[in-house]
């Protein structure tokens, strides 16, 4: 979608609030806006300031966002309720291409609240399973209290491979127990599958390290980043990330673009 106005606040109702844990709700609003799969929209708080979030899932009118409640604005969040006027503008950045890799295995790992970014991908990937070879999910958490839309593993887990994995051992928590990298050890991986990547940087890099020595080619894999975005259409600077500006170039980006500068710091 071209924006006519990319600084134009559109007025959304807020339909649902959910708390997904101790620090995250998820809020379904309608609005006008209409994003297309890995894009994000900036939530406007009056006297406050604004906020990138993305959209993790999107239909009929209604996009669903999680938000991890952590300052000023997103502290709106906390005491947001049904019927609520909010504003926002967007939707900003590109998208997932998931039918590049038609036919081909799919696999989509996401750390803590990255499968916020991937929620819409995997929901796409299970509505169109037969045109791929596989579709595998794996998400990973530090721990119980960390997880994000619980109620969907099981009708997730009937449709594809989905599965989770907590990092420090709990007794609420009875099935794996690990970093991402232990899940993805456990799959067997074709060197031509299309993989898509969102979490924090270090499990990303680790990640991206493991495929590759198993043969997997970095073109091959997308990542959604998450950085400091705030003006959403490359002008203030505050998002640079190399040559790219993550909020107009991204989030959505090819591995093997930005792979010589991933991990450098203040680029």
């Amino acid at each position: 979608m071209i924006l006519q106005n990319p600084y134009c606040l559109i007025n959304g109702k807020v339909i649902k609030v959910k708390r997904e844990n101790y620090n995250t709700v998820s809020v379904w609003i309608r609005s006008d806006i209409k994003p297309e799969n890995g894009q994000y929209v900036i939530f406007y708080g009056f006297g406050r300031g604004e906020a990138p979030i993305t959209v993790a899932s999107y239909n009929d009118g209604i996009s669903l966002h999680t938000i991890r409640i952590v300052g000023d604005v997103t502290g709106y969040f906390n005491r947001i309720s049904e019927g609520d006027d909010i504003y926002l503008r967007g939707p900003y950045g590109n998208s997932w291409d998931l039918m590049e890799f038609e036919g081909r295995q799919i696999i989509i790992i996401s750390g803590g609240l990255g499968i916020a970014a991937t929620r819409w991908l995997m929901e796409e990937a299970i509505q169109n399973r037969d045109r791929f070879k596989e579709v595998i999910s794996l998400y990973g958490v530090k721990s119980v209290d960390d997880l994000l839309y619980r109620e969907e593993y099981e009708n997730w887990s009937s449709k594809i491979r989905f599965s989770v994995i907590v990092q420090n051992p709990s007794e609420a928590w009875s099935k794996d127990v690990g970093l991402i990298t232990d899940l993805i050890e456990k799959v067997k991986i074709d060197k031509d599958c299309g993989v898509f990547i969102c979490g924090p940087d270090p499990m990303v890099k680790a990640v991206v390290n493991q495929l590759y020595n198993i043969g997997v080619d970095k073109s091959n894999i997308k990542v959604s980043l998450e950085r400091h975005m705030k003006c959403s259409v490359g002008t203030c600077g505050h998002c640079m990330f190399g040559p790219f500006f993550v909020c107009k170039d991204g989030p959505v980006f090819r591995f093997s673009d930005i792979d010589h500068f991933f991990d450098k710091k203040g680029v």
